[in-house]
């Protein structure tokens, strides 16, 4: 009874075993071959122009291989704080209509009751604090873009 419980975990790591193997195989042949594919080019270079200038160019190619990544990622990490940055500007244009913010305002407004004055001056105040919130949002930005740069 055991046996049968466990054989869909046995097949699921002979499986991943299996994966690893194979995977690994492919890696190094595929290895193998950019460095015969690198070595061959190495030799026509340098038949062709000879052994520095094929050193150099091989040296170049690598390079430029090395940098693109690093090209990659910057404007992965650009586009992300990007992203950041609006998702932040998207949350605090949209957490006076989040249910947490309505429901404490419902509750306010019934322990409030008849008494108006209160509420109305309470609705004043948060309205003016968000229009100052707004008012001044804007010139965070542009003092950061004013200093000058390190």
């Amino acid at each position: 009874m055991l046996a049968n419980l466990l054989a869909p975990l046995r097949a699921k790591v002979n499986l991943a075993v299996m994966s690893v193997v194979c995977y690994a195989a492919a890696g190094i042949a595929g290895a193998t071959a950019l460095a015969f594919g690198v070595a061959a080019l190495f030799a026509w270079l340098d038949d062709h122009y000879g052994k520095i200038a094929a050193c150099l160019i091989v040296a170049a190619v690598f390079v430029v291989v090395a940098v693109i990544p690093i090209i990659v990622l910057a404007l992965a990490r650009k586009a992300e704080e990007r992203r950041a940055v609006l998702a932040a500007a998207k949350a605090r244009h949209t957490q006076w209509i989040s249910p947490a913010t309505l429901t404490f305002g419902l509750q306010a407004v019934r322990m409030l009751g008849r008494n108006r004055g209160i509420a109305a001056a309470a609705v004043g105040s948060l309205l003016a604090g968000w229009v100052i919130s707004q008012m001044t949002g804007g010139e965070e930005g542009e003092e950061e873009a004013a200093e000058p740069a390190e």
